[in-house]
């Protein structure tokens, strides 16, 4: 007993001090980036100018200039100071108001003109960044590990496939994204479950999920002619509109669809574990009962995200004199699709996974 003790002490020492170093590292990582990027903090503020500024829908505001010394932290020029004016409003919606002791990112236009960039945010999110992996490190040990791996991954396919979109000008948009959701739902199923019947069940629920799910919505949205969505109002208008639409899409139906079928697949794992003598039929129906207790929560996040996600731009509208169906019309009917798209993948998961899971992992464990 006394052994087992001492040996799970020596395995959480070991996941403390990973966690340990990989806080360290990203430590080193934000020095890295202090030392490319010149920083200055402002040490004195003095507002030279208040301006009051009515639209013509009677929304009230105010245009305050200040004047800021700005001493540089970092670059060849450290130590010296400038003055610069920043003009902000009060309302703060795209601009940004500086007190003493903000650290600022600038850059000097010459010897004694320094330009201001913005706010120097890297810092703090560096911080919260090392807590976040140091507590799954420590808490969750290998698995947490794990998240964090797979998370890298699928960033780095990620920004891969936005590369070769922008190199290739937006052609092949839809080829691009479905390659790289493969390649993120295959990577993720080998890390969590290993090369096993249970990626194998994973990995095909979430794709055939995703292709039912993706030609029943575009059938319903070409039977319908796209009638009340309004392509052009995606974010930035980036061309070719619907082909965008549908790439979010597939990313969108990628993560709430996985989140699903890795569940599923876990859990009848684990019952069979625990059960070996289970019929097919009782496989499936606790397959049917898992994804029944977990639709309902997965459906209800995806909706408050979209929610708050679309909270600030709603109120913008309305604030300058549009109706409330202009409004929603122009700032919900896309992302209320997705959302409405994703819940129908999620829902459809449920017996394809409960299916797959009951033929193979069954097989397996004979």
């Amino acid at each position: 007993m006394t052994q087992l003790k001492q040996l799970s002490n020596r395995r959480q020492n070991y996941w403390l001090m990973v966690a340990g170093f990989m806080m360290i590292g990203l430590v080193w990582g934000l020095f890295q980036l202090q030392s490319t990027t010149t920083i200055g903090v402002v040490e004195k503020v003095q507002v030279l100018q208040r301006q009051p500024i009515t639209s013509s829908y009677q929304n009230h505001d105010q245009q305050i200039t200040q004047r800021l010394q700005v001493r540089l932290v970092t670059g060849p020029k450290r130590g010296q100071r400038y003055q610069v004016r920043n003009r902000y409003m009060r309302s703060q919606a795209v601009t940004n108001r500086y007190f003493v002791g903000t650290p600022v990112v600038v850059q000097r236009a010459s010897a004694s003109t320094l330009i201001l960039l913005g706010p120097q945010r890297s810092a703090s999110l560096l911080v919260l960044l090392s807590v976040l992996l140091f507590v799954l490190v420590a808490v969750l040990r290998q698995s947490g590990l794990v998240i964090i791996i797979s998370a890298v991954l699928n960033s780095l396919w990620f920004v891969a496939a936005l590369l070769v979109m922008t190199h290739w000008q937006n052609q092949h948009m839809l080829l691009i994204t479905s390659c790289a959701a493969l390649l993120m739902t295959l990577g993720t199923g080998i890390l969590v479950f290993g090369l096993s019947r249970q990626t194998q069940v994973a990995l095909s629920a979430t794709l055939i999920s995703i292709i039912l799910t993706l030609g029943i919505s575009l059938l319903f949205l070409t039977l319908s002619h796209d009638q009340g969505l309004h392509y052009e109002t995606l974010a930035y208008g980036v061309q070719p509109y619907k082909t965008v639409f549908i790439a979010e899409t597939i990313l969108g139906l990628l993560g709430a669809v996985m989140d699903e079928t890795t569940d599923i697949t876990a859990s009848i794992e684990q019952l069979m574990q625990e059960n070996p003598d289970l019929k097919p039929r009782q496989l499936y129906q606790s397959g049917l009962q898992v994804g029944r207790e977990i639709v309902g929560p997965l459906v209800n996040i995806l909706f408050y995200l979209f929610l708050a996600e679309l909270m600030p731009l709603i109120i913008l509208y309305l604030r300058n004199g549009n109706t409330l169906q202009f409004t929603l019309s122009r700032t919900m009917t896309l992302g209320y699709t997705q959302t409405v798209i994703s819940a129908i993948g999620i829902v459809m998961a449920v017996p394809i996974t409960a299916i797959l899971a009951e033929k193979w992992l069954q097989g397996e464990s004979k």
